[in-house]
């Protein structure tokens, strides 16, 4: 079994500040012998800035963040996935992406969000580029994982490719807006997502008092709760047992009772 760190955090709009907490979150993790940890969307700068300078703020996969970063994933031996605000050719607008590190610091792969979140009263896409591509899932320590951000949970087709392609554990590092009826919704789309393609998923929620609700959950593939957290800033744990995910699937072979010739 593999363990991985899920960091319940709350960002500044502060880059450096963050490199500081990811430092302290992540020696955490290494002393509980995680492989993995994950941060949540928007970690690099919390969103929406208060200077209204978010945007401004970007840099590109090869600026001082990601470089900073890369040093922690080699110090610390530890896979590391975050999110920033990428910058693209657009100075009014940014990518908002997750980034992957291996555990010798080096960028392995990244998403950029494809679903933007305009609902609920906010318009993501006024400040942010569309991705135009889905994450293709890759090998870790914790098994094939697979990537989606926040509001891309609401579109199940997105977790169903992941798993088509081989992921075996999905993850939503998120910024999961307070409201009534949010966890609700939170709780339930992920554990769909584990139970209808047999996989785990994890959630990773930001945490702040004005925006985002924090209380990351995440599932095992028969739907069995992993870890919970509170309103606060936290670090929780998953253990994924990847013999769990191929004896539930030769159980219930969904993929290979899946109706094939009626999908395009």
């Amino acid at each position: 079994m593999d363990k991985i760190a899920v960091a319940q955090t709350t960002s500044s709009g502060n880059w450096r500040e963050n490199i500081e907490k990811a430092k302290q979150y992540i020696k955490k993790a290494t002393e509980e012998e995680a492989v993995m940890i994950i941060f949540p969307e928007y970690f690099m700068n919390y969103y929406p800035d208060a200077e209204h300078n978010y945007t401004k703020k970007a840099q590109s996969l090869h600026g001082e963040f990601v470089q900073a970063m890369k040093m922690l994933a080699k110090e610390f031996k530890m896979w590391i996935i975050f999110g920033m605000n990428e910058q693209t050719v657009d100075e009014t607008k940014n990518y908002n992406t997750m980034v992957i590190l291996n555990d010798l610091g080096e960028l392995v792969s990244d998403y950029k969000k494809t679903h933007l979140f305009n609902a609920y009263k906010w318009n993501e896409s006024m400040n942010t580029l569309k991705g135009d591509c889905l994450f293709t899932p890759i090998k870790t320590p914790a098994g094939v994982i697979g990537l989606g951000i926040c509001y891309d949970l609401r579109f199940p087709e997105l977790a169903r490719y992941e798993a088509l392609s081989g992921a075996q554990v999905m993850l939503y590092p998120a910024a999961w807006v307070k409201g009534e009826g949010k966890f609700m919704q939170w709780e339930t789309l992920l554990r769909a997502r584990a139970i209808e393609n047999e996989m785990y998923v994890l959630g990773c929620c930001h945490y702040s008092k004005e925006h985002y609700m924090g209380r990351s959950t995440g599932f095992a593939p028969d739907g069995t709760r992993l870890y919970l957290g509170e309103e606060k800033e936290e670090l929780l744990y998953a253990q994924i047992d990847k013999e769990q995910i191929q004896n539930i699937r030769t159980a219930n072979p969904v993929f290979e009772n899946r109706r094939r010739d009626l999908y395009d």
